[in-house]
């Protein structure tokens, strides 16, 4: 069974064009059937529509700098004032908080469908008096959401986008970091000050914000001779964009694992739809598609993304197994999965996790040789 990266390098549409390039040329109703087929792949394979949206200052559009997202769109400011709220039918839509959720926001929430949704609490260093605070702020807001809440500063995500601290702000930074009176950074104004060097310190205020320039200082107290790399690299993860990007990451690969699921679907209501002894090979054709190594990992993989089964390989380092004594494992497992009590959505999940690994199984041990 090929892992993931395999399937991405051997393009895994080939079979499936192939199956509709074949149907194509067929007899009866075999055209047909391949012109929904076509339509059904070019629906899987469109990019995915992600969102950015939220309230008014919510910081959506720093957020979206930040993620760098080139298809991400951003919508209208939820709850405005005399304007409908933004429909929210995107593949992926990542809910920009500056704050505790309000009644808005809970139902614009509550809209979009399990799995598609992701809350992002930016503004942190705002949230109490250390990343601590809005780290169990995000908690909270999370259980309340039944949704990850991601905290962030995406102000200073997105100015570390630029990839260094040019020279006149390291000197600044340098020089306040080592002299003798030590600002503070508990308020904007208050670094600023009255002193001689205003125009410089408001410059970096303007440059990194307050929380940047709190951690730039801290870091060139511990060592002065931090090179710009290094600092831009503390302000990378003082962000706190890494988990947020990890996190989108992943709700990418499970919608498009969805999808996957929902091609197959469509193949099977295909199959069932070929009408028997009219010249075509449709349901024979897909059948033999459904048993190959490249629809059972689609399953496998679309399977391990529904949301009622998902928290079942919540310790799956990948979807791939190491070797066939865990792809037997995993398949005994989700054998016991199949047999319990569930609905029947999950079922099927279940069912094609287990025939996924079997394969792979099979593949890894040369069982099915």
């Amino acid at each position: 069974m090929p892992t993931a990266s395999e399937f991405d390098q051997t393009r895994a549409a080939d079979q499936l064009d192939e199956l509709i390039a074949r149907l194509a040329v067929g007899r009866g109703t075999d055209p047909a059937i391949a012109e929904q087929l076509s339509a059904a792949a070019a629906r899987r394979r469109r990019p995915l529509h992600i969102q950015i949206t939220g309230r008014a200052l919510s910081g959506r559009s720093t957020v979206s700098a930040a993620l760098a997202l080139l298809s991400a769109q951003e919508t209208t400011p939820v709850d405005q004032p005399d304007e409908p709220d933004p429909v929210l039918d995107g593949d992926l839509v990542i809910y920009v908080l500056a704050g505790a959720p309000q009644t808005a926001d809970l139902r614009l929430l509550a809209s979009v469908p399990a799995g598609r949704a992701l809350v992002v609490l930016n503004k942190a260093d705002a949230v109490g008096a250390r990343w601590g605070d809005a780290v169990a702020a995000a908690q909270q807001h999370a259980r309340e959401l039944g949704l990850p809440v991601v905290p962030i500063i995406a102000s200073v995500a997105a100015r570390t986008r630029a990839g260094a601290v040019d020279a006149a702000d390291l000197s600044d930074l340098r020089r306040l970091a080592v002299g003798p009176d030590v600002p503070s950074v508990l308020a904007a104004d208050l670094f600023i000050g009255s002193g001689s060097d205003q125009q410089a310190r408001q410059r970096l205020i303007a440059h990194w914000d307050l929380y940047g320039v709190d951690c730039a200082l801290s870091a060139l107290r511990a060592d002065p001779d931090l090179p710009s790399s290094a600092i831009i690299q503390i302000l990378h993860s003082a962000s706190g964009i890494d988990p947020l990007h990890a996190l989108v990451h992943r709700r990418y690969e499970q919608v498009e694992a969805v999808r996957g699921g929902e091609l197959l679907d469509e193949l099977i209501r295909a199959a069932a739809r070929a009408v028997p002894g009219d010249g075509g090979r449709a349901r024979e054709l897909i059948e033999q598609y459904l048993v190959g190594d490249e629809a059972l990992w689609t399953g496998l993989c679309a399977g391990l993304a529904c949301p009622q089964v998902a928290h079942l390989a919540a310790g799956y380092r990948s979807p791939a197994p190491a070797d066939a004594d865990e792809a037997l494992s995993r398949a005994t497992r989700w054998r016991a999965v199949v047999s319990s009590d569930m609905p029947p959505p999950a079922r099927r999940a279940a069912l094609r996790v287990h025939n996924g690994y079997v394969r792979a199984w099979e593949r890894l041990s040369s069982a099915g040789l």
